[in-house]
């Protein structure tokens, strides 16, 4: 089984329109901003493949629970981050999709600890075999392979990208869970892909405002790209 963790429904609902004879299962209730999380757990097939899709909610807390409750409850062959994020490289724009080599958490800030992508203290490694089904692919999307950074912040303010670029130049895109359920799926030594389509260019003053904007549209791209892989895996 491939299990599928998305932060938000439209991430989520963009997959479950692709899956065929989908069940609902019950989560465990859990408060989240002041109200219970919707963390139903939707089990079905893509291809031949059987899949179990949930919503986590947004930021490193809740990914992190939703990625130990997958391993413990279904131990997947594969867990897959789906979603969302936006640009930090010139070369990825609005609508591209970034299939993850690693996931780091940029806001480590610790004394002796490295800060910079690839460094055991903050980065934390993604599947390699998602990443050559992908190379392997022949479609019309563009589809970028590289390291992305994940912190509990949406990335739209100049000291943000300043300080990201200073320390993970070679990011291409930023979010807020893929390290986290990395690092999650490292521990339990549990295979990891993360796929984001690009919302927004955060190298674009002000362009964040795109992000609801373009939500939709992205959302259904990462999700056709999570169907080819998972076909494949």
């Amino acid at each position: 089984m491939i299990a599928v963790i998305c932060a938000m429904k439209e991430e989520r609902d963009a997959l479950l329109k692709l899956m065929k004879d989908v069940r609902k299962h019950e989560g465990k209730k859990l408060l989240y901003h002041g109200e219970y999380l919707d963390n139903e757990y939707y089990e079905g097939t893509l291809g031949n493949k059987q899949i179990i899709v949930c919503r986590s909610g947004v930021g490193t807390v809740y990914a992190t629970m939703a990625a130990v409750v997958l391993i413990l409850k279904f131990e997947p062959e594969l867990i897959i981050n789906l979603g969302c994020a936006g640009s930090l490289n010139e070369g990825v724009h609005v609508g591209d999709i970034v299939v993850a080599t690693s996931a780091s958490n940029w806001r480590i800030d610790v004394p002796g600890w490295k800060r910079k992508t690839g460094s055991m203290y903050c980065t934390f490694p993604c599947d390699e075999k998602a990443a050559e089904i992908v190379e392997d692919l022949e479609n019309d999307q563009h589809v970028h392979l590289g390291p992305i950074v994940s912190a509990d912040e949406f990335i739209y303010k100049k000291g943000q990208v300043k300080e990201i670029r200073r320390y993970f130049p070679d990011s291409l895109c930023g979010e807020m869970e893929g390290a986290a359920i990395a690092g999650t799926c490292y521990a339990f030594n549990t295979p990891v892909s993360i796929i984001r389509s690009i919302s927004d260019e955060t190298l674009i003053q002000g362009n964040f405002r795109e992000f609801e904007f373009n939500l939709e549209s992205v959302c259904e791209k990462a999700a056709l790209l999570c169907e080819e892989i998972i076909k494949r895996y």
